[in-house]
């Protein structure tokens, strides 16, 4: 008659020692049979209530940092988008200036043209009748 058995595997013992044995290598709780205790110690209960509570708060932690990382990387994206989109445009303000500037060079030419004597007769000239 197999007074221990582990409650996590097949194991099964007569002996406390043996059971306790298991329990001490493997982590597993063996719960006795017919009024025994259980044959991890006072402390086997406590020790996998530990182990369970510590493994469902790695897999929070990792769930909450991937979740986090996730929400960072898709601002990083749109953070990204937005400085390419201002990099756009600054390059067309650039263009923009760039022609603004030749065209105030052409008619303050034709501006100076008109005010010298030349073009001021020539356009004199013009309204003849």
């Amino acid at each position: 008659m197999n007074r221990y058995q582990c409650g996590s595997c097949s194991y099964q013992s007569d002996h406390l020692g043996e059971a306790q044995q298991h329990s001490h290598q493997t982590g597993h709780v063996c719960i006795g049979k017919d009024g025994a205790g259980p044959a991890g110690g006072k402390f086997g209960k406590v020790k996998v209530a530990v182990k369970v509570s510590a493994s469902v708060l790695a897999a929070t932690t990792i769930g909450v940092l991937t979740w986090k990382y996730k929400g960072r990387q898709e601002e990083h994206e749109e953070l990204q988008a937005k400085h390419e989109g201002l990099l756009s445009m600054a390059a067309g303000l650039v263009v923009q200036l760039a022609e603004s500037t030749a065209e105030n060079e052409s008619l303050k030419s034709e501006n100076d043209y008109l005010k010298s004597a030349t073009g001021a007769s020539k356009t004199l000239k013009s309204y003849d009748c």
